[in-house]
């Protein structure tokens, strides 16, 4: 089975096909394409929601015909489609789903239409059959930090989020408050690799009995320390800042998998891309002994595999395989 995946949620259009063995149960990457609007919105300081769907509705074509020509498929070869749904911006999420709802009608094949937090965490599930759970899952991007429990590829249970600022946000945020060059996310990972933790800094409802996460606080102490200490060293505030989020996701991750007696432990999203939270989740495994499952970063990121994923799971656990063409059935399921 040959599945289409397309994600157009934000600022990257993204477009993979993949292939689903029956034999090994496993999906195989035959391609994945994405266009960065990186430039597009660098003057900005940020993504331009009216220029992120122009940019899409300019380039989605072009993707969609690379990702045919690398994974070297014709049109007629697809079998079933999965599209982004939501959360995202509103008018980049119509050009995807616009297209994906044209391909799938014009070839009478099935849409499977997908929520993009949990795609995330399915970007881990090239192989889905071979993890153990329970898991405890931790997505972290822009807009969204939550934490999950699953018992099975496509049944999650949600525990706890972010009840205002998003870790992405806040790294969006100090980076551009501080004049880093954009996206200022990597900019900061690489200034904290070089800097030390000697600056205390607060780490907001680490002590709460529950999974819920605050950023909102971090931020402002970092901008008001910097106001405070004008000689501070931007490398051990970037280290000191992002030591303190650490702190406080490996702690309600290792309540969490206490609770739940977790056997895998799964981080995604874009911000699973920064190396001290790799590391600090990595090292958390090994202590309690549980397995830890982290995305290579092309796939942390905003791709079309993971939609792909989430989408054939979906459909490999439908009662019904010979859906036809609809966008409401699979988006329940989670």
């Amino acid at each position: 089975m040959n599945i289409l995946g397309i994600d157009t949620s934000c600022d990257d259009t993204s477009v993979a096909i993949l292939k689903y063995c029956q034999i090994s149960r496993k999906f195989h990457i035959k391609a994945n394409i994405i266009s960065s609007q990186v430039k597009a919105h660098g003057e900005y300081g940020g993504i331009v929601p009216e220029i992120a769907s122009r940019e899409h509705l300019k380039n989605i074509k072009t993707v969609f015909e690379m990702a045919l020509e690398k994974a070297q498929v014709a049109e007629s070869d697809i079998d079933l489609v999965a599209v982004t749904a939501g959360p995202g911006l509103l008018g980049s999420l119509i050009v995807g789903y616009s297209f994906a709802k044209g391909f799938t009608i014009s070839k009478k094949i099935p849409l499977i239409t997908v929520d993009h937090i949990k795609a995330h965490t399915a970007a881990n599930f090239l192989s889905p059959f071979d993890i153990n759970f329970p898991a405890i899952a931790l997505t972290i991007s822009g807009g969204h930090s939550s934490l999950s429990v699953l018992n099975s590829p496509i049944d999650a249970k949600f525990i706890g989020g972010t009840i205002d600022d998003a870790v992405g946000e806040l790294f969006d945020k100090i980076a551009r408050y501080l004049k880093f060059p954009y996206p200022g996310g990597p900019y900061i990972d690489k200034m904290s690799r070089a800097g030390s933790e000697k600056y205390k800094l607060p780490r907001p409802l680490i002590n709460e009995p529950n999974y819920n996460f605050s950023f909102s606080g971090l931020k402002t102490a970092v901008i008001n320390f910097t106001q405070k200490n004008p000689g501070y060293d931007v490398s051990d505030l970037a280290h000191s800042m992002t030591a303190a989020i650490c702190s406080v996701f490996t702690k309600k991750i290792r309540n969490a998998a206490d609770e739940y007696k977790a056997r895998t432990i799964i981080l995604s999203g874009g911000v699973a891309s920064n190396s001290m939270i790799r590391e600090a989740v990595t090292s958390l495994g090994e202590k309690l002994k549980v397995f830890v499952m982290i995305p290579e970063p092309v796939l942390c990121t905003d791709n079309g595999v993971m939609i792909a994923i989430s989408g054939g799971l979906n459909y490999l656990y439908s009662p019904d395989k010979n859906l036809k063409n609809t966008d409401v059935y699979p988006t329940t399921r989670w």
